[in-house]
């Protein structure tokens, strides 16, 4: 069943009970159901969560919390929440189950409805008395929709406001072959052309995607490779220093085989990884998550643009109608023809420790709007800031990789 196949069904009015589960397993069978007959953002897929858990949650020094809400007088469900709880210098937080690899912040839905906002407070309130005791909830990345067409009731609750984030993306109707001339902008087009014919002329051009396990792992290298080197030469951090990242992005492309969320395709000129994207597809939705590509080898072609024109076109031949392109205002996504749209965010503070982190949180956030407005100054700043990062992230000397592969770099 495809949930934008039929409209937004009228929800009965229900009474919500709360049940909190503190791991994945036991609501396994539940949340599987849900994403086949309900409303489900790839970033909430089970396989994805479980990846996130079973690599990153430690490292965030979080644990699950995932909380499941029926209706109380016929026990049907309604929607399970993805959270955590972190514990970091004495303070306690309720977040987003993530550990940084999830763009949006929603609930998996039982069936695919239209919440109103009366029915939206009235969930919420039954989530927030089932979470335990906290110095702060905040809650980030909350788009107005889990899917085009199906409304996200945690942007509906009190209190919900907007983010300095904001989400682009673009519907993708077929047939693929005239994708371009319909929705692309017409800049976008003469600049893809112009890409193709200098590769072109540079050597033999391909476009793969990785189908076998064997493929996965040469082409989750490259990605790495070229996308840590790249971030290594701008002076930026980025999470994939850390190594379980990289494992995880790797065996979420591996699981993408056999039914999983996530898929690696790539550019090739003369054999060899120009660029390369990992895309997560759920139903008829693609989101673009992670890109790399080798600057050095095509320079002055813009070959990260065209592999994203070949990545839409790809999407639209194997069905999805809508392409996001994940958070953050890049002028590229404009050249396309993507929409913008702002996340919004949602914060509750239940102690004085929570008070005052929320505070340090918003100083942090008026100093880097100021330090902005000077670019020459945010730049260094933001290189000297990438690379301790990257130095804290170093693997020790004497701890090697499960497997050779190429230098990381992002």
């Amino acid at each position: 069943m495809d949930e934008r196949s039929l409209p937004p069904s009228a929800p009965v009015a229900v009474t919500p009970v709360a049940r909190l589960h503190r791991d994945l397993a036991s609501v396994r069978d539940l949340w599987l159901a849900c994403e086949a007959q309900g409303v489900c953002n790839a970033h909430q897929r089970y396989g994805w969560m479980a990846l996130v858990v079973e690599h990153l949650l430690a490292l965030d020094k979080s644990e699950p919390l995932i909380v499941e809400l029926r209706d109380a007088a016929s026990g049907a469900p309604i929607l399970l929440l993805p959270l955590a709880i972190r514990r970091k210098a004495g303070l306690t937080e309720i977040v987003p189950l993530s550990a940084g690899v999830c763009d949006y912040t929603a609930p998996v839905l039982a069936q695919p409805a239209a919440y109103t906002a009366e029915e939206a407070r009235r969930f919420w309130l039954a989530v927030r008395a089932a979470l335990p005791k906290a110095d702060r909830l905040r809650l980030d990345s909350i788009p107005h929709e889990i899917v085009p067409g199906i409304p996200n009731p945690l942007a509906l609750v009190d209190g919900i406001q907007d983010s300095a984030l904001s989400v682009s993306g673009m519907a993708t109707p077929g047939p693929a072959d005239t994708l371009a001339a319909r929705v692309f902008r017409p800049s976008f087009v003469k600049q893809v052309g112009k890409t193709r014919r200098r590769l072109e002329a540079l050597g033999t051009l391909s476009f793969e995607v990785a189908r076998t396990p064997a493929e996965v792992d040469a082409m989750i290298d490259q990605l790495l490779h070229l996308r840590l080197a790249r971030f290594r030469k701008l002076g930026r951090f980025d999470i994939l220093s850390s190594p379980a990242y990289g494992q995880f992005y790797r065996q979420a492309a591996h699981e993408g085989l056999s039914g999983g969320s996530a898929q690696v395709i790539g550019l090739k000129l003369d054999g060899d990884c120009l660029a390369l994207m990992l895309n997560l597809v759920h139903r008829d939705v693609a989101h673009g998550i992670l890109i790399a590509m080798d600057d050095e080898r095509a320079r002055n072609t813009a070959p990260g643009l065209f592999m994203i024109s070949l990545a839409i076109e790809q999407a639209c031949r194997e069905g999805v109608t809508y392409f996001d392109f994940s958070v953050g205002g890049q002028s590229y996504k404009q050249s396309v023809g993507a929409l913008s749209r702002p996340f919004f965010r949602l914060e509750e503070v239940y102690s004085l420790r929570g008070h005052a982190m929320a505070l340090a949180d918003k100083g942090a956030e008026e100093l880097r709007a100021r330090l902005k407005s000077n670019e020459a100054l945010y730049g260094r700043l933001r290189s000297w800031r990438g690379k301790l990062r990257c130095l804290s992230h170093r693997p020790a000397a004497n701890t090697a990789p499960d497997k050779p592969r190429a230098p990381d770099s992002d």
